[in-house]
């Protein structure tokens, strides 16, 4: 099936099944002439793909779901149902306040809201702003979890060691620089982002085959002198530099391993994960 006839039963433009398949939702034919051929399947999940963006899904949460059969759609559900309870609770409490009730009572409703809240919200609200987003937000898809009882005394380490760290210092010029790159990013661009590195940790192998192009190119690239004399190497170096001073690695992974089940789950996958690389890579 040619894209043109593909792209007249979903609506979706060139781009966007372009788009749709470097992120591996569909795999049709290619021949040798670059044209591509569009299996049946590849067009009943693209049809699949243009229902679940309109209901606001990201492309990794779509993904999970294609990959799984429809298994995780009831969870993607439920996820978008707390969601939607929080945002509930939390107009109801903005409604308190206007009516003037009592602090008494609004501190009441929000600890039972905070109770409710993800690892990732509090970590949100207790350091807002470019430095907790640089700290933190490559932990996103593994603190989705209310913070349980056994691993409290673990957080609020990790928050007070945090909050002892110094300034994290950047030029004029380097915090511009962020601001524009993380312009057209929002949570949902950085889910499917971070959840690109949960799907490599699942199935390594099956991820570095499907991927050996982009691998590829990415390693190239971070050997070019363009990356080499970059803001954005400049800015991550001084990062790795600051982590390393205050022993980032040797104090704050382990915290979050103690209060974040899933990501020392992917911790130990991920050790594995470059074991195995490395000794591809030396082959």
């Amino acid at each position: 099936m040619l894209r043109s006839e593909i792209q007249k039963e979903t609506g979706l433009t060139r781009k966007a099944i372009e788009y749709y398949e470097d992120k591996g939702l569909i795999h049709p034919y290619k021949s040798e002439n670059g044209y591509r051929d569009y299996s049946t399947k590849d067009l009943e999940i693209l049809k699949k793909v243009s229902i679940f963006r309109k209901l606001g899904m990201s492309v990794s949460e779509i993904g999970q779901c294609i990959s799984s059969g429809g298994d995780a759609l009831s969870s993607v559900l439920r996820e978008k149902q707390h969601q939607l309870d929080l945002d509930e609770k939390r107009k109801g409490i903005l409604e308190m306040i206007v009516r003037g009730e009592s602090n008494e009572l609004i501190n009441e409703k929000v600890s039972l809201l905070e109770m409710e809240e993800t690892i990732y919200e509090k970590l949100e609200i207790a350091f807002p702003g470019y430095f907790g987003q640089m700290i933190f937000a490559a932990y996103q898809p593994f603190l989705n979890e209310p913070l349980e009882n056994d691993g409290k005394d673990s957080f609020y380490e990790y928050i007070a060691y945090l909050d002892r760290l110094p300034a994290f210092e950047l030029t004029e010029e380097e915090k511009k620089y962020i601001e524009k790159i993380s312009a057209p990013f929002d949570m949902k661009t950085l889910k499917d982002i971070n959840q690109t590195k949960v799907d490599a940790i699942g199935n390594p192998e099956k991820w570095m085959k499907d991927n050996e192009d982009v691998i590829s190119r990415y390693e190239s690239y971070k050997n070019s002198k363009e990356y080499q004399n970059s803001m954005m190497k400049q800015i991550q170096d001084k990062l790795k530099n600051f982590m390393k001073e205050n022993q980032y690695y040797e104090i704050a992974i382990p915290l979050i391993r103690k209060f974040s089940k899933t990501y020392d789950s992917y911790y130990k996958k991920l050790l594995k994960v470059n074991e195995e690389y490395l000794n591809n890579k030396n082959q």
